[in-house]
C-alpha cells in the first residue's frame, strides 16, 4: 500500500459493466473507476477487454468521455477505434492499483494524457484547468498580455506566473481582433489535439 497521500482513488467495489462498441458487440468490462479526489471528478475509467479484442494481460485507464453510459442495458458504449485501443498504453492487472497509487500531480499522467488527446479525446488536465478556473477555486497558472508591435500590430503573449513567455500570438491591426484571438485560444486549448510532425 502507498504511504503518499492518494488523490487518484479507485472505486474496487463498485459492480463491474459491460462495454460494448458502437455494433453492440462485447468489449469486455469496466472494472473500476479512477476519481481524482482532489477535484472531485471521475478521471478515468479502468477497463478490462476481453470480447473481440481478447486482451488478457492488461487492464487500461480510458478517458471518460470516450464511454457512453446505455441505462437501459446498464452497459457503456466505447466509440474508439480499434487501433487506438490495442496500441493504448496498458497496466498490468495484476498491478494496476500499484500504477495508479504512483500518480500524485498532474504530471503523472502526461503520458497517458498525450497518448488520448493525440487522437482526439479531451486532455484530462485539461478539464481539470476548466474545472478550476470556472469555479475560481485556484488562480489560472498563466496570463494574457496584449501589446503593440513596432509595426503598429496589436499581438497576445500567454505568459505564465514566473514571467516566461509561453507563447505569442500573429498580429492583429485591431485590438478587437486579438480579443478574440485570445477567447478563440481559451476555448479550443484544452482540447487541442497534439500533432506531432518531428517523427
Amino acid at each position: 500500500m502507498s504511504n503518499k497521500s492518494a488523490r487518484f482513488v479507485p472505486s474496487i467495489r463498485i459492480a463491474q459493466y459491460d462495454v460494448v462498441n458502437t455494433k453492440h458487440e462485447d468489449m469486455g468490462q469496466v472494472e473500476t473507476f479512477v476519481v481524482d479526489m482532489q477535484e472531485g471528478l471521475i478521471a478515468f475509467a479502468i477497463v478490462s477487454f476481453g470480447g473481440i479484442l481478447g486482451f488478457t494481460d492488461k487492464w487500461f485507464a480510458l478517458p471518460w468521455a470516450a464511454l457512453k453510459w446505455r441505462p437501459e442495458k446498464r452497459q457503456f458504449i466505447l466509440d474508439m477505434p480499434e487501433k487506438v485501443l490495442k496500441e493504448a498504453p496498458g497496466m498490468d492487472k495484476d498491478h494496476w492499483v500499484e500504477e495508479i497509487d504512483r500518480w500524485q500531480e498532474e504530471k503523472d499522467l502526461e503520458l497517458l494524457d498525450h497518448y488520448y488527446t493525440s487522437h482526439g479525446y479531451e486532455s484530462y488536465l485539461g478539464i481539470v484547468q476548466k474545472r478550476i478556473i470556472k469555479m475560481g477555486s485556484r488562480k489560472p497558472d498563466a496570463k494574457f498580455e496584449i501589446d503593440k508591435d513596432a509595426s503598429g500590430e496589436f499581438r497576445f503573449k500567454l505568459v505564465a506566473t514566473n514571467g516566461e513567455c509561453i507563447a505569442v500570438s500573429q498580429g492583429y491591426n485591431a485590438k478587437d481582433s486579438a480579443l478574440k484571438g485570445i477567447e478563440s485560444v481559451k476555448q479550443n486549448a484544452a482540447e487541442a489535439v497534439i500533432e506531432d510532425n518531428t517523427v
